[in-house]
């Protein structure tokens, strides 16, 4: 029976009786078997409009035959019958539920794609996670969630770009250096604006050995985050360089919205060689992407502080 990773969170009205609802009433489904709960924990909010409350998040696991598409219903209509009421992205919210991973599946639609495809930024869910679920793989690279989340805290809080073009990555690096005041590194020299799917292979593209040293040396001074607009050599994820903070703690796949380039596109699967995780940046206005891009870097080291060691709180 496929296992369902859920993940759940509200920072607006009575925060932990709306969740407290929402796990019961999953947890007594016929179609829900072995529900299990992580702690509560308090996190701030991220992205969206300032001045919010900060967040109660947590994750759920359970067992279903039921297909993942029919779990996000499920999620939807709690929504609506817990007051959620959507107008802005990332705005405060009553209550959150996101499907994270179902099963081995990896696919998508438009309003669902599964594994979710920003969650391996997200410390507030990874960590969660390990309370219930840390030998939970990844579908697509393997990983399980206790690796993924140690992994988030062992280097600085980075991401290499890939996919897209030269041209945009570059763009949207300097946008987040000059606006967002992000340590950005960039493949030199220039090279010609091409076009590359997003599903093109992780490759360092035969990076000058200079600017990977200057990679090595600067961030491994400091603990700050930073950015690249190349993707440089990738550790396996058993050598323990894997730690150093020079190396990426995600691959950022950039895809343009193009509807011949918009999930779920047949040559926009996940590619199964990849071995390394990845944040899905889908784009077609780069300020809004460097947006999302400083968000993840934040969500990547998220503070979390659980409000109390009991997971039996929605019984």
């Amino acid at each position: 029976m496929p296992q369902c990773l859920i993940s759940f969170g509200a920072n607006l009205g009575a925060r932990d009786s709306a969740i407290v609802t929402a796990a019961r009433h999953l947890s007594q489904m016929p179609e829900v078997e072995n529900f299990r709960a992580s702690r509560l924990y308090e996190t701030p909010a991220i992205g969206g409009p300032s001045g919010q409350s900060s967040f109660l998040n947590g994750v759920a696991v359970f067992d279903t035959h039921s297909r993942a598409r029919e779990v996000l219903l499920w999620l939807q209509d709690l929504e609506q019958k817990l007051g959620r009421q959507r107008h802005e992205r990332w705005a405060a919210r009553s209550i959150d539920l996101d499907v994270v991973l179902h099963g081995s599946l990896v696919g998508g639609a438009n309003d669902l794609t599964v594994p979710h495809p920003r969650y391996t930024a997200r410390r507030f869910v990874l960590r969660p996670a390990c309370d219930v679920a840390p030998d939970y793989r990844d579908p697509r690279f393997g990983w399980t969630l206790k690796q993924l989340a140690d992994h988030l805290d062992a280097g600085n809080s980075s991401i290499a770009l890939t996919g897209g073009d030269e041209t945009t990555r570059r763009e949207l690096g300097c946008l987040l250096e000059e606006e967002h005041k992000l340590r950005v590194f960039h493949a030199a020299p220039m090279p010609e604006p091409m076009s590359v799917l997003g599903t093109a292979p992780v490759t360092n593209r035969d990076m000058p050995s200079s600017v990977l040293q200057t990679v090595i040396d600067v961030a491994d001074a400091d603990d700050k985050p930073w950015i690249s607009t190349f993707v440089p050599s990738l550790p396996d994820i058993n050598d323990p360089h894997r730690r150093s903070r020079s190396v990426p703690r995600l691959v950022g796949r950039v895809q343009w919205t193009r509807p011949e380039e918009r999930w779920p596109a047949p040559h926009q699967i996940w590619p199964s060689s990849s071995q390394w995780p990845e944040y899905r940046l889908e784009i077609d206005d780069l300020t809004w992407a460097a947006g999302e891009v400083v968000s993840a870097i934040a969500s990547m080291r998220c503070p979390l502080v659980p409000i109390d060691d009991d997971q039996a709180w929605w019984r």
